[in-house]
């Protein structure tokens, strides 16, 4: 199975560190791309250097990264230079459950603060939040990028001013659509 569990304790070879963020030393982003199983969404991610003590030949990824593309400690990617990843200015992101809103008195204000801790952020993966000894998951299932607010597949959050809109949560959509199946199913029976 590819998608890891949210323990990120594993045994972790050289070749890959995980990091709790991958704030961006510079302008320039990486593009990193795998070819993965069908099982995950995403073949490619946007972030920027934290710094460049890596040996020769090696790259240390975050673990929101590692998650996105199925990746796991040790396996090859591809990095490309790129240097156009446009300012981010709203990010859609769905939590997976009710509990970062409900824990905490102003989650907006918490998550605008805690995205600093990004360089970039890219629709479809999914982010990490930790706070008050809690970690929160949360899908990012939109970018809007500067300067018309159109949507973007990743987006530069280093040094701008993002907006977050949170959507309904994993955990009670879920629960909708057992509710819906349930109706359904209760009238199928009546008639």
């Amino acid at each position: 199975d590819n998608k890891s569990d949210d323990n990120d304790d594993m045994a972790t070879p050289p070749r890959v560190e995980f990091n709790n963020n991958d704030k961006d030393a510079t302008d320039a982003a990486a593009s990193i791309t795998h070819h993965i199983p069908a099982e995950t969404t995403l073949d490619s991610v946007v972030g920027g250097p934290l710094d460049f003590r890596a040996p020769t030949s090696y790259v240390f990824l975050p673990l929101w990264m590692m998650r996105a593309l199925g990746l796991r400690p040790g396996e090859i990617v591809q990095v490309d230079l790129i240097t156009t990843v446009a300012a981010g200015t709203m990010a859609k992101l769905r939590p997976h459950s009710e509990a970062f809103a409900k824990a905490i008195s102003n989650p907006q204000a918490v998550l605008e603060t805690e995205l600093r801790h990004y360089s970039s952020l890219c629709k479809g993966s999914t982010i990490a939040m930790d706070y008050n000894g809690q970690r929160y998951w949360f899908d990012v299932a939109d970018c809007k990028a500067a300067p018309k607010g159109e949507s973007a597949p990743y987006i530069k959050v280093q040094d701008c001013d993002i907006a977050t809109d949170f959507l309904t949560s994993r955990e009670k959509m879920l629960e909708l659509a057992k509710k819906k199946r349930q109706r359904q199913l209760e009238k199928a029976l009546e008639e």
